[in-house]
Order: C-alpha cells, then structure tokens, then sequence
C-alpha cells in the first residue's frame, strides 16, 4: 500500500499552500515567543535572566521561517527551524501547550517533504540552472501522494486518536458538554458568545459531533469520499476555538494542517490559467542570456499568466507600435505593450508589476517622484554595464540542457533503487512513530478494566512514561488531555491584578479583563501559564506568589514602570461550577463582582505578596 501512494503523484500545490500558510502561523507563534520570551524564560522576568540569550535563537528561527515561506534554501531551512524548535520549545517543561507538540512533529516532517515543488524561490533557482537561451527548463511540479496524507496523520490523527481515550472518560463530554462547558468559563472566553452557549442542543450537538469526529478521523481521513465532510467538520471546529478560547495559533494552525485534506482540482482550479487575453506584451532579446533570465523570472511570479513574452528578434517587426524603432534601440532596453502603448526600460517594470496583481503595489511605489528617479538610473546603470554579448548560433551554437535524472531511478543495487530505499525507511519510520504513539497512549486510557493494577500492567505504565519524555522532545508525540473536566473541577474563580500609580489611579493588567475573560497577555502559552500554572482551579499558593511575581515584573520592564516602588492589587472573581447545562450561565459569572483580597509590593526590585488562600474566601 505504501508503495501505490508513494508512486501515485499529484499536484504539489496544495502542499506549497500549506507551507505558506502553517509556516505564517508558526512565525506569528514564534514573534509572540518573542515578545514574551522573558516571561516565558527567565527566572525573573528582567530582574534574573535566563542563563542563555533566548531573543539570539528566536531571532534565527524567525528568519529560517521566512526562508521557508519564500521557498529558499527550503531544506537548509527547515532544519535550521526543526533544530530551534526543539531548543526552544522541546526544552519548555514549565507548562504544556498543545500545540508546541504539533509543531515539533510538523517541524520535523518538514525537512522531508517536497514543500518547495511549487510557488517557491527554489524552483525558480532550478529554472535558472538549467535553463538557457536556447531552451527553458521546468522542474516537477507533482509530488507524491503520502506527502499530503502522512502530516496529517501525524499531526491530526494521532491527536484525536489519543484525546478520544481522555474523552471517552469525561463526564462532562459523554453527556455532550465537553463544547458547553469549557466556553462558559469567562476565562476561556477570547470572543464571548453566550447567546450561542444559551443554545442547548446545538451546544449538545457540538460536543457529541466533535467525539464522533475525532473517533472516525484515524480510520476515514485517508479515504477520498470523507475527505470533504471531514476538512468541513474539521475547519467548522478549529476555526470555532479560534473565535472562542485566547489559543488563536492553535486554532490557526491545525487549519493549516487541514488546507492538505482540500482536493487538490480545487487548487488548480483557482490557480488556472486566465482565458482571457494577456494583458501586458513584453519584447526581450531572445539572445541575450540576462533578459532569457529576466523572462523566467517574471514568468515565475506571473501565476495568472498576464503576460506575453515575445522575443524582439522574431515578433517586433510584427506590431506596428514597434516595427518604426529601429532594433539597436529595441535590443538594448526592454520594451513592452499595453492598450496601444509602448513603455520601455523602468516603465516597462512598473506596468509588469501592475500586471501581475499581488505584485501592484510595487508598481505604485515605484511611480512615487524620487524612487522612480532612483529607480530610473540604476536601471539605466544595469543596462549599460551589463553583458551584451548575445549567444547565437556562431558563437555559442547549441549545446543540449543537460537536466537532473530522476533520482528515484537512481540504482543502488542492481535491483534495488533510491525509490525502493525510500519507501523502505518509510514504512520503517511510519511504524516507529505508530509503535511510539501506541506506547505513549497507552497511559491515556485511564479504566483499563483492573490490568493496570496487574504487574504487566504496571510494567507497561513505567515503559510509557519512559518512551513519552523523549518522543515528546523530539517528535511532539504525547498526551492530548484538552479541556477535561479536572482542568476545570474546583475553579471557582478568577484573579487578575491591577496596579495602583502614585495618584492613586487603578490600571488594569491585560491579564485579565474587568469581565473576567482573557486579556492581551493571554493568548496561547502565556494563557496557559497564568491559568492553569500560576491560578489553576486548585491553587498553590506558591505557584501563584511566583506567578503574580513573573506578571507584574515582566508588564512592569514593558510599561515603563519602576519596580523601586510599585504596588498591585490582587483581586478575584467568585465564580459557579456547573454541573449541568444551564442557561444564562456565562453572562452570569462575567457579571459577578470583583473582590480585593491582597496586595503584591516591589520595593528596590525585591517582591513581597500579601494574599490569602483563595479557596478559604
């Protein structure tokens, strides 16, 4: 079977699209990583720094992302970006964040995918090696069919196959709150929608619909007639958690990951060429090995096909806008036609870059007076000093492209080629990875019906927790308890700080918003740190000290305000536990009045808190 989907290829366009996209989210990830990385990394944010530069490697991992999205250097790239990933995130043991570990497996399969086939700076490189005046290459577009279904199996399908045995366990999501219950909390809310949450069947229907999806995804994503109910049902869910909950790259991401379950006649589809007539003629000098090199490049970029390329040599004396200019002149600037209009030179390249719709607004920077001045005279520069050597058939004659060989053909042994060496360390890879998930999922079934009380059973706990530390670094293979009843059992309420300037003035954090719902600070891994580390619903009283320690010194150093004399007030929000449907009950509990109940005091940068224990009040 692995064999057939490795031979079987399709269009690589979808899977250039997921790069695009998943890698745009992953560099938003990683510039919140870097605004926050003294709050997610050192000891004390400012005051104690971490023992390493973190902003160096968040820094280098940005622009690898950018790399990526671009399709340079791709391969060189994501290896560079898989290597930060684990540093920076497979380091990270403080708190969990779910989708840390999608990034790490997703990461890692990058390095191994044909993700710069299309719409990538690589193959126009390619374009440019093995092409010359005489003959224009094109690299393959196609890639195999297991690139699109293997980074969904890892990163979606094994989520949901572990995160159903969590599920199946719940009270709360077998009788069809596991939607209900966690958006009720005001602290989950990113955008509020009780009115929505008021609805109790659909609400019901949600929660069974999502365990039903996820039992079924392992079994039925491979298959082409439940690929779209399944990218429907999937998108509906991931983009409904990146309106409800403050995890908008979580959200983001697996949507992503989900534009690879789109059938890809409907990216050709959308990228099909225009019918309709070019809108731009552009003349080239079909000798001239810089403009053959010009073409390819704007050929590339010009997905819609706007543009005509004809050479001066051949078609020139053909329009009657240019068979009066004499070809000296037409050889040695670039020319080009639109709606009976000859530009030439710079002039050209704006009406190029107007042509080609994602690139206009280059067209209006350069029309701006002093950049089309500047612009003018490097052109004019570039054009007088280039080669204008032309090859033709006396001086250069013709000598054949000499393309890359395909390297699946390429014979190791005498029967035994790189392909079958591929799909050999595919399959082998595919079961170590099954086999680690297996073993690590194990540990998620929580009623094993008394074989866990067994010594075998024990045994195999221990082996569990053993593989799951490494695999988890690594590969991003773990647990995937999200949004379980104990996360939520016991929380009755909400702190948030405030800060109090010299006037006496009240100045909210954006930990917390005065409805109770998540502030600025709190969105992906910095929520999961001040919700479930530093407050959970059963509070350490040590974790929070530290906690509310971290926050305020960290907004502190942002907002320029002195921790030589500063004083915040801590303040909670008495919140119900429901437990069953009810209607009203988040507008109820983002109404419940706030109380102040300590204080947290920096003098001379040395931190001092006052609080009682929560749960007494």
């Amino acid at each position: 079977m692995i064999k057939r989907l490795y031979n079987k290829k399709i269009s690589g366009l979808g899977l250039s699209i997921f790069r695009i996209a998943y890698t745009l989210v992953l560099f938003c990830e990683v510039g919140q990583l870097n605004y926050f990385k003294h709050l997610i990394f050192d000891k004390i944010p400012f005051l104690d720094p971490a023992e390493i530069d973190f902003g160096i490697p968040i820094k280098i991992w940005m622009i690898a992302l950018i790399f990526i999205m671009l399709g340079l250097f791709t391969r060189l790239a994501t290896i560079v970006s898989y290597l930060m990933t684990v540093i920076l995130i497979g380091s990270i043991n403080s708190y969990e964040y779910h989708m840390f570990y999608a990034y790490l497996g997703m990461n890692f399969l990058l390095i191994f995918l044909p993700i710069s086939r299309n719409l990538s700076l690589d193959r126009l490189l390619l374009k440019y090696k093995y092409s010359n005046t005489r003959f224009q290459y094109s690299p393959p577009e196609k890639v195999s069919v297991l690139s699109y279904l293997i980074p969904v199996f890892v990163g979606m399908a094994f989520v949901y196959f572990d995160s159903i045995f969590y599920k199946f366990t719940s009270s709360y999501w077998t009788t069809g709150l596991g939607m209900w219950y966690p958006t009720s909390i005001p602290f989950t809310n990113y955008i509020s929608i009780p009115n929505i949450l008021d609805q109790k069947y659909l609400m019901l229907f949600l929660g069974y619909l999502t365990m039903v999806f996820e039992l079924v995804f392992i079994f039925t994503f491979f298959r082409k007639k439940w690929r779209v109910p399944l990218l429907v049902i999937g998108l509906g869910l991931h983009l409904g958690i990146l309106i409800c909950y403050p995890i908008p790259w979580f959200g983001l991401g697996m949507c992503a990951i989900y534009l690879l379950m789109v059938p890809v006649s409907w990216w050709e589809k959308l990228f099909k060429t225009s019918e309709k007539p070019a809108k731009l003629t552009f003349y080239y000098d079909g000798e001239c090995p810089l403009c053959n090199r010009t073409k390819i490049t704007i050929q590339h970029f010009d997905i819609a096909k706007s543009i005509d390329f004809k050479t001066v040599q051949y078609y020139a004396e053909q329009n009657d806008l240019l068979k009066n200019i004499p070809t000296d002149i037409l050889l040695d600037d670039i020319h080009s036609v639109r709606d009976g209009k000859v530009y030439k030179g710079l002039d050209t390249y704006i009406q190029v870059f107007n042509a080609i719709t994602y690139l206009r607004p280059l067209s209006w920077i350069l029309r701006i007076p002093g950049i089309y001045h500047t612009g003018k005279a490097v052109y004019q520069y570039v054009a007088q000093n280039r080669n204008t050597e032309r090859c033709t058939e006396e001086n250069c004659g013709y000598t054949p492209p000499v393309i890359p060989l395909d390297e699946d053909k390429l014979k190791i042994l005498q029967h035994y080629t790189l392909e079958d060496l591929k799909i050999s360390l595919i399959k082998i890879s595919l079961s170590i990875i099954i086999l680690l998930q297996v073993i690590v999922s194990y540990n998620s079934i929580q009623k094993k019906g008394g074989f866990e009380n067994t010594s075998l059973g024990k045994q195999m706990s221990k082996i569990s927790d053993a593989v799951e530390k490494p695999s988890k670094t690594y590969l991003g293979i773990t647990h995937h308890a999200v949004f379980m009843d104990y996360h939520f059992s016991q929380y009755n309420h909400i702190i948030s700080v405030v800060y109090v300037d010299k006037t006496g003035r009240e100045v909210w954090l954006p930990i917390i918003d005065k409805d109770g719902t998540a502030g600025d600070y709190l969105y992906g891994p910095t929520w999961i740190k001040w919700s479930f580390r530093t407050t959970d619903n059963i509070i350490n009283q040590e974790n929070l000290k530290k906690g509310i320690r971290d926050f305020t010194a960290f907004w502190a150093s942002m907002n320029g305000v002195s921790l030589k004399d500063a004083t915040f007030i801590i303040k909670v929000k008495k919140i119900d536990t429901p437990h069953d449907w009810e209607k009203g009950f988040l507008k109820r509990q983002m109404e419940k009045p706030w109380m102040d109940v300590g204080t947290a005091t920096w003098q001379d940068k040395e931190y001092s808190i006052d609080i009682p224990e929560i749960e007494s009040l």
